[in-house]
């Protein structure tokens, strides 16, 4: 009966074969180890792209070194970002500060009433000090780390747009082909156009709902109006999904405040503002930019907020962009 038994077959494995694995392996593991910090230089790149034909203008138009364009597009730029702290911090401090006394307030008297001088009542008092101070040191912690890196990350935008002109040919690396180079060159010409257009239409868009929201609060005696306007405005990022997230406190603040029949009001005024959105402003706006299909937004933002969080549903649209344009050329070229 032995005769009949099939000769086995062995199966061998190249060394190099083997370290490939390895090194792929440990390639990725490294990649994992430091993906906040590719999550800070994509959010770089994305900050590049949208301010390049700015600075491209200027260094045409005008005749400026690549240089002095950039820092005056930066100077431009803060001076945005400390023009709106300066108008609307105060004013929004003020409204969240009575929004949190109004909510905290009775819970704060009920504790002062019921204190009584006792070593129970005492010990928790500085137990509950105890852990102020150490939430103070981890907000002044978290303060300083948000600071550093938003600073790391202005450098990194800066010396990417920098060095904008030559970015394609950082490929050298892997290849030193002029057809790669041109390729090379194409992608990130189409990356710039799809996302730098991506993230200058949502500035749009982000702005026109905030003002719009805004003025519709205010009309209607809405208590609160600038930080709703200004969440709304902000959730404008997640498309088709931040209107809608957007709505609710302003419909629970507005049920609070003014009772069942503003409440209707108020939710009939959010669906107003997003079917305008949803069929005049976004295809306005978008129009000369990147095209993603709504059903698709959602879909990206509901798979990056499921593996990232908040920062993957931020990051889920133009990691979409990034990955079909480059799906696009590895099909185009690919033939």
């Amino acid at each position: 009966m032995l005769k009949f038994l099939k000769p086995k077959h062995e199966v061998s494995v190249s060394p190099s074969t083997i370290i490939f694995s390895v090194f792929f392996l440990l390639t990725l593991y490294f990649l994992f180890y430091i993906h906040s910090i590719l999550i800070l230089l994509f959010l770089a790149f994305i900050v590049m792209v949208a301010l390049n034909p700015a600075v491209t203008k200027l260094e045409t138009r005008f005749k400026l070194s690549r240089l002095v364009s950039i820092i005056l597009v930066y100077s431009l730029f803060l001076i945005v970002i400390f023009t709106l702290i300066a108008f609307l911090i105060p004013p929004l401090i003020n409204q969240l500060y009575q929004l949190l006394k109004t909510i905290n307030l009775p819970i704060l008297q009920e504790e002062i009433r019921n204190f009584k001088l006792t070593l129970t009542n005492i010990s928790n008092l500085v137990a509950k000090w105890g852990t102020s101070v150490n939430a103070v040191f981890s907000l002044i912690r978290t303060t300083f780390n948000s600071v550093f890196t938003f600073f790391t990350f202005l450098v990194m935008s800066f010396y990417l747009l920098l060095d904008r002109p030559h970015l394609y040919k950082k490929i050298a690396w892997f290849s030193k082909k002029k057809a790669h180079f041109k390729l090379s060159e194409k992608i990130i010409d189409d990356l710039e156009l799809q996302l730098g257009g991506w993230v200058r239409g949502q500035i749009i868009l982000m702005t026109l709902i905030g003002i719009i929201i805004f003025i519709g609060l205010t009309l209607l005696s809405v208590p609160y109006a600038l930080p709703l306007a200004l969440m709304a405005g902000m959730l404008e990022i997640l498309p088709n999904l931040g209107p809608t997230l957007a709505a609710v406190p302003a419909l629970v603040i507005t049920y609070f405040a003014a009772g069942p029949i503003m409440t209707g009001v108020v939710a009939l005024f959010y669906i107003i503002v997003q079917q305008l959105e949803n069929n005049l402003i976004v295809p306005k706006v978008m129009k000369d930019n990147a095209n993603v299909n709504p059903l698709v937004s959602i879909t990206a933002i509901l798979i990056g907020f499921e593996v990232y969080g908040v920062i993957g549903a931020l990051l889920a649209l133009p990691s979409y962009i990034v990955l079909r344009t480059l799906y696009s050329y590895w099909l185009r070229f690919s033939k």
